[in-house]
């Protein structure tokens, strides 16, 4: 009897990790066409404002979104810019042709999948020897950072895990400062493949944006370019 309990357990754990095996393979072989699917994601903001702030200084917002929460967040870093006296455009990454007209710029992601969004990431290649003259910004949401592991080590830790490796790989561009926010995690909000995989690794759900810290990073910007 017990043998047959610990033979049905053994199954069961071994069918448990080949799907999960299976789902992971899915994710890296198509994350590609998962990437072309979100072009453009659900719940992005596009806007600019500011136009009134007469010799304010011009700042692009770009950024890359999956399924909004990062979106909400630019806007909110976008709106404190602009009543600090700036004019700024709040544009989808991807969609950013030419950066020249602009005295600053902020580039946004969240992180998924362990990394940036390609839109994100593309923009500053594309983009590297201009920004490398430019003032730049950059900033990254993420859910290890919800609630109380919001602290000064896992922020050191965060960048290192998500922000070096991005500059490292682009050593002319300087960021003169790194937002690190937490994000939203909605399962209502996932791809098949993606509520699998999250369900089985019993990810908590829940909105864990923090208004305060966004608007004090922007004002940290603000202080910085004026």
């Amino acid at each position: 009897m017990h043998e047959k309990k610990r033979t049905s357990s053994y199954r069961s754990n071994k069918t448990m990790v080949q799907i999960i095996v299976a789902l992971a393979m899915v994710v890296c072989l198509y994350q590609g066409r998962a990437y072309a699917v979100l072009d453009p994601p659900t719940g992005a903001i596009e806007r600019s404002c500011g136009e009134t702030n007469i010799g304010g200084k011009k700042i692009l917002l770009a950024y890359a979104t999956k399924h909004g929460a990062t979106s909400s967040i630019a806007a909110k870093i976008a709106d404190v810019l602009c009543q600090e006296g700036f004019h700024v455009d709040l544009k989808l990454a991807y969609k950013v042709k030419d950066i020249s007209a602009y005295d600053a710029v902020i580039v946004g992601s969240p992180i998924y999948i362990g990394g940036w969004l390609r839109g994100a990431r593309r923009f500053l290649h594309k983009n590297q020897d201009i920004l490398a003259d430019m003032n730049v910004a950059v900033f990254i949401t993420c859910t290890y950072l919800k609630d109380e592991n919001d602290v000064p080590e896992r922020r050191a830790h965060a960048k290192e895990l998500y922000i070096d490796p991005i500059f490292d790989e682009l050593p002319d561009i300087k960021p003169m400062s790194y937002g690190i926010f937490s994000g939203e995690f909605l399962y209502r909000e996932l791809y098949p493949v993606e509520f699998i995989l999250m369900k089985l690794a019993k990810f908590p759900e829940g909105d864990f944006r923090n208004e305060e810290k966004i608007i004090a990073w922007a004002l940290e910007i603000s202080a910085l370019l004026q």
